[in-house]
């Protein structure tokens, strides 16, 4: 049976400094990602998200009437954002999957609805994969604050779009 209280035990368990782990913990921003993610990926990925299945994923989301045009403003932020290399390695850290290199050297006008969800969809997996395996420290999460915030509104989309669909089906 585990003693340690759960910031002890939680920064134990990532590696991290135990003030960090508090401060992480007591950052709203922080807590609504990790919540949003935990109802995003059965909601919409069928209970567990891979990179290689998002292409998929992305589709049934826009063959099923989800309508990105209100994110507009977040998929430029990202589609701008990671037209700088450093940022965009800085995102993938070494991974291929998924691939948004091709979304970034269209213009945003050029992008399908479809192309858009994944693109927005990718970089919330990213984000997603990086907190969740470490390549990013829990110190380095508040300098990445907008970029969360913006995820976890188009997370807050995505399962309302999908626990409405449920609802009509």
């Amino acid at each position: 049976m585990c003693t340690l209280d759960f910031d002890t035990w939680f920064a134990d368990h990532l590696g991290e400094r135990p003030e960090e782990v508090t401060r992480l913990l007591d950052d709203k921003t922080a807590v609504r990602f990790l919540i949003a993610w935990s109802l995003l990926e059965p909601k919409c990925f069928g209970g567990f998200a891979r990179g290689k299945d998002l292409p998929s994923h992305c589709q049934r989301l826009t063959d099923g009437g989800f309508d990105p045009g209100p994110l507009n403003p977040i998929i430029k932020h990202f589609h701008s954002r990671y037209q700088c290399e450093e940022r965009h390695l800085d995102l993938m850290r070494g991974n291929t999957k998924p691939d948004i290199k091709p979304l970034l050297e269209k213009s945003l006008d050029e992008l399908s609805n479809c192309e858009k969800v994944f693109l927005i969809v990718s970089v919330i997996f990213r984000y997603r994969n990086n907190i969740f395996h470490g390549l990013k420290s829990v110190e380095s999460w508040p300098q990445y604050e907008r970029q969360i915030k913006y995820c976890v509104q188009i997370m807050q989309s995505l399962i309302t779009h999908a626990t409405e669909r449920e609802k009509s089906v």
